[in-house]
């Protein structure tokens, strides 16, 4: 998806990455804004996704209610 409607759609608690660079995570509860710390060439990438830990085994948010 493009990194515009990553952006909007991302929950707050979650992080949105790049398919091609999956291990790279910008977490949206942040107090810089995702703007700011995402590079222009990135922004025009179109592989974004959310990353919601609530889905992942690994994560200790794993089945965690929503805030």
């Amino acid at each position: 998806m493009q990194y515009t409607i990553a952006k909007k759609t991302c929950h707050v608690r979650s992080a949105i990455y790049r398919e091609s660079k999956p291990k790279e995570k910008f977490w949206k509860n942040h107090p810089l804004s995702l703007d700011e710390r995402i590079s222009n060439t990135d922004k025009k990438a179109t592989d974004w996704e959310e990353w919601d830990p609530r889905e992942h085994e690994e994560s200790s948010a794993f089945n965690e209610f929503p805030a």
